[in-house]
């Protein structure tokens, strides 16, 4: 496994710099009040498999990486930040035991907005790489339960991964049971009440 994704998924107590924090609060609103078959719902879907289809290469605005080949500190921070919530979508994205292109399109889209565009695609990919390597090594249950507490923290972060998550169920247009039955356990462990979900959903 390369150097630069051994602690994905670590430093939940860092903070985001600014400009992925402001994209954060730009999905979140995008999400708040929208049920599963939401006109909304629907376009965010589109809209992050649209920008998840496309290759992309890093800003030339960046700083850059250090000798050791990692992303600069900047960058690197922003990926420790967000990467709970995208182990979330890789763990929807696989709960029917496959992998789904619509559903990788979405989840990459994903990454791009919450981390504005920072990351080029073999950066993405490597972080999914990381993800499938923990599913290796735990179960998907252990793993979310991992990632939810770390969201579960801050409710902002907890109820924006629900939408999200709520995003993915709908990725390729069907919605299986064993993935609703896996966003309903995650609405549990991020503790977010039914009637709460329901009115992000609506």
């Amino acid at each position: 496994m390369p150097r630069k994704v051994e602690q994905f998924g670590q430093g939940a107590g860092e903070k985001m710099p600014m400009r992925g924090l402001l994209t954060c609060v730009f999905v979140w609103r995008m999400v708040e009040a929208m049920r599963l078959d939401s006109a909304r719902l629907v376009e965010l879907r589109d809209q992050l498999r649209m920008r998840g289809s496309r290759a992309s290469i890093s800003p030339g605005s960046l700083p850059e990486s250090g000798p050791s080949g990692l992303p600069s500190a900047a960058v690197r921070a922003i990926v420790l930040r967000v990467s709970p919530i995208c182990e979330v979508l890789y763990l929807l994205s696989v709960a029917d035991g496959r992998e789904d292109t619509s559903e990788l399109e979405l989840l990459r889209g994903a990454v791009r907005a919450l981390t504005d565009g920072a990351l080029p695609t073999h950066e993405i990919d490597g972080m999914l790489a990381f993800y499938a390597a923990q599913l290796r090594e735990r179960t998907r249950a252990e793993r979310l339960e991992q990632v939810a507490a770390l969201l579960s923290a801050d409710r902002n972060d907890a109820e924006a991964a629900y939408m999200l998550a709520a995003a993915m169920v709908i990725a390729d247009g069907e919605q299986e049971s064993a993935e609703h039955a896996m966003l309903s356990e995650l609405r549990d462990m991020l503790g977010i009440a039914q009637a709460r979900a329901r009115d992000l959903l609506d």
